[in-house]
């Protein structure tokens, strides 16, 4: 057999047994598809055989090659992120996930108004929307008007630490807090008593806690809530005249002040002048008010001029033209002051004297209470029986004890006039044309007798 004319000549030489790797055989190369080969070795020794590697050996092959550079990769790695993680991402996961959160008003109360503070009730429902209950430490909430910034609080509600999952109710419960900056707080007064709808705007700032994991966290939120809505609804019912009292009241009713939002408010004796136009022809009075969530009717006294609406009837009728078609009197009502237990309270008076209450008063009503009242009691039936046959008997109360003829004969001729020029009035007959003419005159000499007793 000749020799083999593809081993080179240097192989082929006596020496050649001492050069390396001779015995190797082919060296393992590249398929068409780039893949690499390996060799398999068996139990007769090393095999030509070869292979595709597995991605399992390849990674072993190439871990096993540069395991050190990865080690200082992951070294460097985690150097790097883990500072970021627990310094940066996870207080900024945290604060999203209040920014996000819902803050509700369930329940709140002002309380014991006085100039420079108030007694506050807030609580509000939580829902961080998370599964993992969150703990945190005590936090102290500025209040305050959005557009007036935090730095202008006009209260602070200090919040007890507390682990907070799903749902919770956060807040404060009857607390004495001083009012710090009184132009704001008179700025959120004025929208909840003439807004649908007001934000109570908190800010704080604490730390929270994810299991061992804590961060900072920033509360800025617009807690919103439906508001009083300028007493929409407001009402006068039962109104009626009645025989001036020691005081001057000659006049009682039924105030209704509807409150469709959460709070519940001590506003406290409210005093208002009562207009018919821009005539003012009386004044009411609301004593010891709390405003409660819901329907709130409060007794309603006043004293109301008769002889300045007899004497401006012309502007009277004119002012009340429109509600007395519809069989009304629209009576207006101003704030004049709010006090608590005798006390000016500055802030509620500002705010309220902007607000012009306005109630339809059915004249059919007022006149049958008006009657009913002056005939209730014997006593004041006997007056009024009386009267019909000599009005100068209306003014029997009026005179002196030792019988003073000057006076009660001035008394009886200014009465007099008073009852003749409402007899005489078309427009004030017309109220009454479908009453006895005897029966009428008594309901205007009655008018015009508790005129004299204010």
């Amino acid at each position: 057999m000749g020799k083999n004319t593809d081993t080179p000549a240097y192989l082929t030489s006596d020496n050649a047994k001492y050069t390396l790797g001779i015995h190797r055989g082919p060296l393992i190369s590249k398929d068409d598809d780039g893949a690499q080969l390996a060799q398999v070795e068996s139990a007769g020794g090393l095999s030509l055989e070869t292979r595709k590697l597995k991605r399992s050996e390849k990674f072993q092959r190439h871990w096993k090659r540069f395991w050190c550079l990865h080690l200082l990769v992951t070294i460097i790695f985690l150097a790097i992120f883990l500072p970021v993680f627990f310094l940066v991402a996870i207080p900024a996961i945290s604060q999203m996930v209040v920014n996000k959160s819902d803050l509700v008003l369930v329940n709140a109360s002002v309380l014991n108004p006085r100039p420079d503070k108030i007694q506050l009730t807030l609580l509000s429902a939580l829902d961080l929307k998370i599964a993992l209950p969150v703990r945190i430490e005590p936090i102290t909430l500025d209040l305050f008007v959005r557009d007036a910034g935090a730095k202008n609080a006009w209260g602070q509600a200090k919040i007890d630490g507390k682990v907070i999952k799903g749902n919770t109710t956060l807040g404060v419960s009857k607390v004495e807090t001083p009012l710090t900056n009184l132009t704001t707080w008179e700025e959120y007064v004025y929208n909840v008593v003439f807004e649908k709808e007001t934000p109570l705007s908190v800010r704080g700032v604490t730390n929270s806690y994810l299991g061992v994991l804590k961060s900072k966290v920033t509360m800025d939120k617009d807690i919103m809530s439906p508001v009083l809505n300028q007493f929409k609804g407001f009402s006068i019912s039962d109104s009626g005249l009645v025989p001036a009292r020691e005081d001057g009241t000659n006049l009682i009713g039924n105030a209704s002040l509807p409150n469709p939002s959460v709070l519940t408010l001590d506003i406290g004796t409210i005093v208002l002048d009562v207009k018919s136009g821009d005539l003012v022809i009386g004044n009411a009075t609301l004593k010891d008010i709390t405003i409660k969530p819901g329907d709130n009717v409060f007794p309603l006294t006043g004293i109301l001029d008769i002889h300045t609406m007899v004497s401006n009837l012309r502007e009277v009728l004119a002012s009340q033209a429109k509600a007395i078609a519809t069989g009304n009197l629209a009576l207006d009502t101003v704030t004049r002051s709010v006090t608590w237990n005798g006390e000016l309270v500055p802030y509620y008076t500002d705010v309220m004297k902007q607000l012009t209450l306005t109630a339809n008063v059915p004249i059919a009503d007022l006149v049958k209470n008006t009657v009913h009242n002056l005939l209730s009691g014997n006593e004041t039936l006997r007056d009024i029986l009386k009267s019909a046959g000599d009005t100068s008997n209306l003014l029997g109360g009026l005179t002196s004890s030792d019988g003073d003829s000057d006076t009660a004969s001035s008394a009886l001729s200014e009465t007099s006039e008073l009852a003749s020029k409402m007899k005489t009035n078309v427009a004030v007959r017309d109220m009454f044309r479908d009453a006895h003419p005897v029966k009428r005159d008594l309901i205007i000499n009655s008018l015009a007798g508790m005129y004299k007793k204010l």
